[in-house]
């Protein structure tokens, strides 16, 4: 298996300019070394993220984020540790080299390949994107497109601002086009644009064009809505070397930063409704891309926003999108609130036309409407009681068990004890039900689900537990060294692995000898070799705070031997317990014993001579 080599996140380190890279995405000003802005990560008004150019890091000192150059575009663009330093070096002209088995002639070259054609298929669709949108503004073609979207009313600044197009009715013109342009046809095949089973024919025609970009704004793929003929609604394009849709959020590159502001997203059905959610100024809107919400899109999003509006149809689809995607959310953590655009309108009169989806709202009732819908959106707890009601004739004991076990999933789903006591409470408040005999169903429910997967967990407790991460004196004083990285050739001529009882701190001990060999240092590569983000969140912060920065070599030198006396210590007590089982009625025994008292005795005098330090 291959990982990018030590000198190459050396490199990419040291070419970095963290105050430029920080710069493209935070306003900074200078104070002292440090430079100064508002985080990226949380909002605030008062600047609390600081960059120290002389260490290469960034931190926040209100939501404790922060990291070197490759933790800080993993986490602001939202990419692997890999994606992150293949960024930079692109960016900073650094070749990437691997380590681990040196890959073939064949493989190279396979890869080579597999990048190439990812770059090229970025520069097409930015390019057909560009044609699109040229038809749909400057041609009679794209006339009735025109029209289509006036009658939607989405404005010609919307339009230009989502990149909005036409792909014209000829089904040959593009292959036509791009021929001429001097693309091979071996390239245009799999380039995803045209029928796989018709290569000459066009996969969009005469359909207005939604550009689906990633979360740097490049084009990755399209989607097209037909606007005459028979034919499927929309189309989307398949997935590519650039394009997983699971892993794809429209509008994301438009609505990250106010998600980031708000720290709350709206998840809609489809792409006009994105669009006019954010036509009436509600900026925080995206969609997913054909399928239901996925586990990956919400990872996407978890780290801006701390609350989902669900805006889904009312139809029973819809309601079944919306379920599953309360379960979802509420299983990552956050909170979830549902925007019900048919229930705003009840009132109605029976002949009165009611809107379906947001932009029908922002069409017929205006922006102010659709912005007080989302301001009165239901709790999901709420939504769902509220649809059991609907579904189950709940004033029958029958109906009432029926809700209840329907409710009994999401209630499960809930992180906080809390959460879930309150729930019991609105479960039984609403169709009055006792709470003990709640009680009794959910548990013996639970049993149940129990006893189902009890060999599932027993297999999975035998694995390996997961370190944890408990910031004792051991963890501590190793986090101060990663901050003092000058200090550790001394410390690596005193203490052993075999001295630390915690498996985090000798695991710092083991990264940091690696990096003592490899004469690669930086805080990137540090990290790089990391097992855990808990463990690269902790370095992190212990270099950005500046926590170990003052007296660093009292704080280290006093942890040092406070973990060098501690093993001793246990050394010594496993000694004694090994004098005591000892019978002594054998020479090889009385051997056995002569020699751990006489190491026992050297422990005991080197406990004695050393300085006594408190315990934490």
């Amino acid at each position: 298996m291959q990982h990018i080599s030590s000198s190459t996140i050396e490199e990419v380190s040291q070419r970095t300019d963290i105050v430029s890279l920080v710069g493209e995405y935070v306003r900074l000003e200078k104070r002292g070394s440090n430079y100064w802005g508002c985080c990226p990560f949380h909002a605030e008004k008062t600047p609390s993220f600081s960059v120290t150019p002389e260490k290469k890091m960034c931190y926040c000192f209100g939501c404790h984020k922060g990291g070197s150059a490759i933790n800080f575009i993993m986490e602001v663009e939202k990419i692997s540790f890999v994606e992150a330093v293949k960024f930079l070096a692109k960016k900073n002209g650094v070749e990437i080299i691997y380590d681990g088995k040196a890959p073939t002639t064949k493989e190279m070259a396979e890869q080579e390949a597999r990048n190439r054609l990812k770059d090229d298929l970025l520069d097409l669709y930015k390019r057909i994107a560009a044609t699109y949108r040229y038809f749909l503004t400057s041609t009679e073609q794209g006339r009735f497109a025109r029209e289509y979207l006036a009658s939607r009313g989405v404005s010609e600044e919307i339009a230009e601002e989502f990149g909005l197009g036409y792909a014209p009715a000829d089904r040959r013109w593009l292959k036509n086009f791009l021929s001429s342009k001097n693309y091979s046809q071996e390239f245009l095949a799999s380039s995803g644009l045209f029928s796989q089973k018709y290569p000459d024919i066009a996969f969009f025609s005469e359909r207005l064009m939604f550009p689906i970009c990633n979360s740097r704004g490049q084009v990755i793929a399209f989607g097209g809505r037909i606007l005459r003929d028979n034919g499927p609604k929309y189309l989307n394009s398949s997935e590519m070397p650039q394009y997983k849709k699971g892993e794809t959020l429209y509008a994301f590159h438009l609505a990250k930063n106010e998600i980031r502001q708000q720290k709350s997203v709206i998840l809609c059905e489809g792409y006009m409704d994105v669009i006019a959610y954010h036509q009436a100024g509600i900026k925080y809107a995206v969609a997913p891309l054909g399928t239901a919400l996925t586990e990956d899109q919400i990872r996407i999003l978890r780290p801006f926003a701390d609350t989902f509006y669900l805006s889904f149809d009312g139809d029973s689809a819809g309601q079944a999108a919306t379920y599953r995607a309360i379960m979802l959310c509420r299983k990552a953590g956050v909170s979830v609130k549902i925007v019900q655009i048919n229930e705003s309108f009840r009132n109605l009169p029976p002949d009165a036309a009611k809107p379906k989806d947001p932009a029908d709202v922002l069409l017929n009732f205006g922006a102010e409407t659709l912005t007080k819908i989302v301001n009165q959106s239901k709790l999901d707890a709420d939504y769902l009681l509220f649809m059991l009601a609907e579904k189950y004739p709940v004033n029958t004991p029958e109906g009432k068990s029926k809700a209840a076990l329907d409710f009994f999933p999401y209630i499960d789903a809930l992180q906080s004890e809390i959460q879930k006591e309150s729930c019991f409470e609105l479960l039984c408040r609403t169709f009055s039900l006792d709470q003990k005999a709640v009680r009794s169903d959910f548990n013996r429910r639970n049993a149940v689900n129990q006893r189902n997967t009890a060999e599932t967990q027993t297999e999975d407790s035998s694995k390996t537990n997961p370190i944890n991460y408990k910031k004792n004196a051991e963890l501590r004083a190793m986090l101060a060294v990663a901050a003092n990285v000058q200090y550790f050739v001394k410390i690596r001529s005193i203490i052993q692995p075999d001295d630390f009882e915690d498996a985090g701190a000798r695991e710092i001990f083991f990264i940091l000898e690696e990096c003592f060999r490899e004469e690669a240092a930086s805080y990137d590569v540090i990290l790089a070799k990391c097992s855990s983000d808990k463990l690269r969140k902790l370095i992190s912060e212990a270099v950005s705070s500046n926590e170990f920065a003052e007296d660093a070599e009292r704080i280290i030198g006093d942890g040092i031997a406070r973990i060098k006396r501690n093993s001793l210590e246990r050394r010594r007590d496993h000694l004694a317990n090994k004098i005591r089982q000892c019978n002594g009625t054998t020479l090889e025994d009385l051997q056995l014993l002569k020699s751990m008292q006489y190491e026992k005795m050297t422990i005991d005098n080197e406990l004695k001579a050393q300085k006594d330090i408190p315990n934490e």
